[in-house]
């Protein structure tokens, strides 16, 4: 779990995550003084201050640091919000720095990810211990983010922490995936309600939904509010169809999960159609 958060003024979380600022530097080194920590935004960021931000870095920065830098659409929702994660590593002030804010201490930053979705928080400006519940939450987007899908089982837990948004129906989701296999984001909700075949989903919403994110690769699922995980026969029509448009569209189809109850399958919680 991740304990510890800053939260930043919007234009300094932004210059962290373009990679543009490494140093961090606050009143007060977190326990312990090297772990992992979450980059959060301060709530008073605001489209004025972002306006000013550019300003000064148009002129400040180097043309190829400015090119780096998002439209404010891009950032509009950060406020208030955890928008990141980074190694930190606390070290005495040694000489003045760039971007110095003033405060004695000092802390080296490395593999700084901003994650796929913001999280909100209070937005504090300084140093915080975060609630067991946002941390826990903050950890698993970083799990998400971080994990790589090499087999059905790697994808599983994605899913199953997404079927509770199909309540009592059936969902089905779409999972992008990277060219290093790595989830792009969590599973997305295409259909929701009963599925009794292709003409209940739009093949071309499971592929906008790749497109969108330039994704490699997809894996679907959907869940069976029975508990019985068992393919009917239109699931199996349903795989089909996508192996098949994939392959049109150049998208690598990976597999098609049907979720039934936690304990199904042995403990398991799912089949695999591109298995059976």
């Amino acid at each position: 779990m991740i304990p510890n958060a800053f939260t930043c003024t919007g234009p300094y979380a932004i210059l962290i995550l373009c990679g543009i600022k490494r140093t961090e530097n606050r009143s007060a080194w977190p326990e312990p003084r090297e772990g992992r920590a979450a980059i959060s935004c301060s709530r008073s960021f605001c489209k004025e201050e972002y306006g000013r931000f550019i300003a000064w870095a148009s002129v400040n920065l180097p043309p190829e640091e400015f090119e780096k830098l998002p439209a404010w659409r891009e950032v509009k929702d950060w406020p208030g919000k955890v928008i990141g994660v980074c190694d930190y590593k606390a070290r005495q002030r040694q000489e003045v720095e760039s971007w110095d804010e003033g405060y004695p201490y000092w802390w080296d930053l490395s593999n700084v990810v901003r994650l796929p979705e913001q999280i909100p928080c209070r937005g504090n400006v300084g140093m915080w211990q975060m609630p067991s519940d946002l941390a826990a939450k903050v950890s698993a987007a970083e799990c998400v983010l971080n994990s790589r899908i090499e087999t059905a089982d790697d994808a599983y837990p994605l899913f199953r922490a997404a079927v509770p948004i199909a309540g009592e129906q059936e969902g089905f989701f779409v999972l992008p995936i990277d060219v290093e296999r790595h989830p792009i984001g969590k599973p997305v909700l295409v259909s929701l309600g009963h599925l009794p075949g292709t003409a209940a989903i739009e093949l071309g919403e499971v592929f906008r939904t790749a497109f969108r994110v330039d994704a490699d690769a997809i894996i679907v699922a959907h869940n069976h509010p029975s508990g019985d995980p068992t393919p009917s026969k239109a699931d199996l029509q349903l795989t089909s169809a996508l192996q098949s448009t994939a392959q049109l569209l150049g998208i690598k189809f990976l597999d098609h999960l049907i979720l039934g109850s936690p304990d199904c399958e042995g403990g398991r919680g799912y089949v695999s159609v591109m298995t059976i």
